[in-house]
């Protein structure tokens, strides 16, 4: 990418409300063994050619073949095989946005960032939603169902936050990319990503060009949708819940290899495959 082709004529005006403060953080950081993460997803073997020759469609009516995880994990495959890349760099880099996201979501004074991560991620292309601030605030709360702790206002986890999503039939299958490489391929070729990393007090203020610095005293745990690599800048887009006035119209930047050293720090980096409507 040769710029940040949301804002690639000018940048939007940096916010000078409020800055926002810790309330607003809410992710959890609580792995889990069930987890998969892509390496081992990759070695799902392809399905019979019987459900090969099948639409999307008529899958999602055959209930026996999704009673059980490895099942979606199955479909994941088939689906990953079905859908084209996005177009080659070279195309693709310097126009639109690949993984369009038109709504920009608000949690307000809340800590439901792993409501409105997922909800944001519903929004965002290649299978466009239309989420709302209502649904990221659901989200959270059926995420608290699922932690067993339904109606807490004390965080929740990207996982708790994936098996809402999947609940409500919108996510065929997630896992977790550990590398930037794996990170890379999936911004490339798959869809956005919901990450889940520490926050620290330097992040609250992106600077001039959106970019943040994970410096400063930690401030918790924060729950963010990134869209794009920008491999000019050698950086992620990210959008963020906060409105429209915080940071880069919403969004902001960050250095790969920042990202990198939260990610390695208990981060969370959810690769997931949208069902359709």
């Amino acid at each position: 990418m040769e710029q940040d082709r949301r804002f690639a004529v000018d940048p939007p005006e940096m916010s000078a409300s409020a800055t926002p403060g810790p309330q607003l953080l809410g992710r959890l950081y609580r792995p889990d063994a069930r987890d998969w993460d892509i390496p081992r997803l990759l070695e799902i073997a392809e399905p019979a050619e019987s459900i090969r020759q099948m639409t999307v469609e008529q899958i999602l009516t055959e209930t026996p073949y999704f009673s059980d995880w490895r099942a979606y994990l199955v479909f994941w495959r088939w689906l990953r095989t079905q859908r084209q890349p996005k177009a080659t760099p070279e195309v693709v880099r310097d126009k639109a946005p690949a993984w369009e996201l038109s709504v920009q979501l608000d949690q307000g004074q809340t800590g439901h960032c792993v409501g409105f991560g997922w909800a944001g991620w519903v929004d965002a292309m290649p299978v466009a939603g239309t989420y709302q601030n209502a649904d990221g605030h659901a989200l959270y709360y059926e995420a608290k169902v699922i932690d067993g702790e339904p109606g807490k206002e004390n965080g929740s986890t990207v996982r708790s936050g994936a098996l809402a999503v999947r609940e409500r039939g919108r996510l065929a299958a997630f896992a977790f990319a550990r590398t930037l490489a794996e990170i890379d391929d999936w911004i490339d070729n798959q869809g956005s990503i919901v990450v889940g990393t520490a926050w620290t007090a330097d992040m609250f203020k992106p600077d001039e060009n959106g970019f943040v610095k994970p410096t400063g005293k930690g401030a918790g745990g924060h729950c963010y949708l990134m869209l794009d690599r920008i491999e000019s800048e050698d950086a992620y887009l990210f959008q963020n819940a906060w409105g429209e006035a915080w940071g880069w119209g919403g969004r902001f930047k960050m250095k790969r290899s920042d990202f990198d050293g939260l990610l390695q720090n208990e981060g969370e980096a959810c690769c997931a495959v949208e069902l359709p409507h």
